[in-house]
């Protein structure tokens, strides 16, 4: 599949009390078109700040270095009027809580039709059927009514439906997903991953989505980028990463999983320690005071990409995998 988005030495610093802080630090992915890559890991990793610096919305301040070619443009070297035709219009995102990020005093159908309208400067008539019809893609109920209500009248899995129904009314290329499953019961889980799946079907769309859950992305991705402490530390296909990870952190995140066939009362695994925060200063691997397989290297030198057989990519310097549980997932 031809690469629709290519992102390389990404690297994001914020403002701090002491001074700029890196919280991305050379982060490097490819979407495919068509294709929906998982950007996992634990909170504070760096996978929603590196794509709101795609679409220039990092607090003021930010520094942003690196590339991010979209359409035969960098998308980091965007301003004004230029970013503003592609936010929006080309990417489009759900972002992590559809209550806060859906105004609650917009209704439904305002929050579709100025956006499209913006953007297209089409007609009041045609932006409203184009909304029902949408509304209608993302199996809401009653899309004519919806058009009428306020955020507040939806459960949370409706809005998250809403949400995404905002970020694809201008027929984007690609959509960014943050955490658009999180908060939500399991069987409405469920439902938004068939809904992202069947629109990348449908449509040929493509899909950044960050999650914490390997489990949602085992159910939807193509391919699984894993961040940690603001780097990807490993990247490959979903069964590779999920069967056999080849990263020490990658392994630890899959045996914190709870398995389905345990006995109730079989302790879960953790990965010892914390994730560092930005302030922290390590040296070296930035997972290897949590690491079980740490050397002595690890210390002291950043590890750089491996290519494995499979064509996988992790960045360490021991192969855990020969020594964790690795499981065959469906």
């Amino acid at each position: 599949m031809t690469p629709i988005l290519e992102v390389e030495g990404l690297r994001v610093q914020l403002q701090g009390r002491r001074g700029r802080v890196t919280v991305v630090d050379g982060a490097d992915f490819t979407l495919r078109e068509g294709e929906i890559l998982g950007v996992a890991g634990e909170s504070g990793s760096g996978k929603t700040l590196s794509m709101l610096s795609l679409l220039g919305l990092l607090p003021a301040g930010a520094v942003v270095e690196g590339r991010a070619m979209f359409g035969g443009q960098d998308l980091l070297a965007l301003q004004g009027r230029a970013l503003r035709d592609v936010r929006g219009a080309q990417i489009g995102m759900v972002f992590q809580d559809p209550m806060t990020s859906l105004h609650p005093m917009v209704t439904i159908g305002r929050a579709l039709t100025e956006h499209l309208r913006f953007h297209t400067k089409m007609k009041k008539a045609e932006a409203r059927r184009r909304a029902i019809e949408l509304l209608e893609e993302v199996r809401m109920p009653d899309p004519e009514g919806c058009l009428r209500a306020y955020p507040h009248q939806f459960s949370g899995g409706m809005r998250q439906r809403l949400a995404i129904a905002v970020a694809l009314v201008c027929k984007p290329k690609i959509l960014i997903a943050d955490e658009p499953t999180t908060a939500l019961d399991v069987t409405v889980q469920a439902g938004i991953v068939r809904l992202l799946d069947r629109l990348r079907r449908e449509t040929g769309l493509s899909v950044l989505m960050i999650t914490h859950d390997l489990g949602v992305l085992s159910a939807i991705a193509d391919r699984i980028s894993v961040m940690y402490a603001g780097r990807v530390i490993e990247t490959g296909v979903k069964r590779d990463i999920l069967r056999a990870p080849r990263h020490p952190y990658t392994a630890g995140l899959l045996d914190a999983l709870p398995h389905p066939e345990a006995p109730a009362d079989t302790p879960l695994l953790t990965i010892a320690g914390a994730p560092p925060s930005a302030n922290d200063v390590i040296s070296g691997c930035k997972f290897h005071p949590r690491c079980r397989f740490a050397q002595d290297s690890c210390r002291t030198e950043v590890p750089s990409f491996v290519t494995a057989a499979d064509g996988r990519e992790f960045a360490c310097p021991v192969d855990p995998l020969p020594a964790t549980r690795a499981e065959v997932v469906r």
